[in-house]
């Protein structure tokens, strides 16, 4: 086998029982391929990404969510122009351990000493310091200014403070009010 030297963002064409397979590289760093004891193609298909193996040295190909193994950010190559999942084909579940979503500027922030959640809408020209809107875990709503779409952990546990509950569900009647 003639060395192949592998990086992102090229991809690796490969024949699997005759048909020409695209296998995408998702690792940054270069290896290279010397010969036939590099690869392990069993039981590839096509869709499969190469991976490679720092302990066993020896790139596989695996299945994107089998146990392709992540050691870094995933980063798309350009940016508003990869989805995570379709309308059709959802992820089930997303398990994060960061205390921020952000969605095109507007955040929503976790709050771990108080349980709050805040949300917060992205900044624009007109208004570049919009109100956000914490949550209390009692089901307090508290406005709070933010500083270029920025919440602090002290602002929220102020606004924790200062919350009141503002409609409590209780008993036979809770949908009536």
């Amino acid at each position: 086998m003639p060395t192949v030297t592998v990086t992102q963002p090229n991809v690796i064409r490969v024949k699997i029982d005759s048909q020409q397979t695209r296998v995408s590289t998702i690792n940054y760093a270069a290896t290279t391929l010397k010969n036939d004891s590099d690869v392990d193609m069993t039981g590839a298909l096509t869709g499969d990404v190469l991976v490679y193996d720092d302990n066993t040295q020896i790139f596989s190909a695996r299945r994107i969510g089998s146990s392709t193994p992540v050691s870094g950010s995933l980063i798309p190559t350009s940016t508003r122009t990869a989805d995570l999942g379709s309308t059709t084909r959802r992820f089930r579940s997303l398990f994060l351990s960061g205390n921020t979503i952000d969605l095109d500027g507007t955040t929503m922030k976790a709050d771990d000493n108080t349980g709050a959640i805040a949300f917060s809408a992205a900044p624009t020209a007109n208004n570049p310091n919009p109100i956000a809107i914490v949550v209390s875990p009692v089901g307090g709503f508290v406005p709070v200014q933010t500083v270029g779409g920025q919440i602090s952990n002290t602002a929220i546990a102020q606004a924790v403070a200062n919350s009141v509950t503002y409609v409590a569900f209780q008993g036979a009647d809770s949908g009536f009010f």
